[in-house]
């Protein structure tokens, strides 16, 4: 027997940052990113090459609640 268990939807913002480059300076950046209090580096994807010699990805999303307007 399997139960769908579903959260309730929050009304949350979000932003997506992509890092695009040589692997170092991926890495690097997602540490400074997480060094500076912005991005934790536990939440990024794992670097996935791009197809392009040398290149990677990594993606991370951040959740906000709502800006009080």
């Amino acid at each position: 027997m399997t139960y769908e268990f579903q959260l309730p939807v929050r009304n949350q913002e979000l932003v997506r940052l992509i890092a695009i480059g040589d692997y170092g300076a991926v890495r690097d950046t997602i540490h400074h990113l997480g060094a500076i209090g912005y991005a934790d580096p536990d939440r990024w994807s794992k670097l996935i090459p791009t197809g392009r010699e040398g290149e990677y990805l990594a993606i991370h999303t951040r959740r906000y609640a709502p800006a009080a307007e």
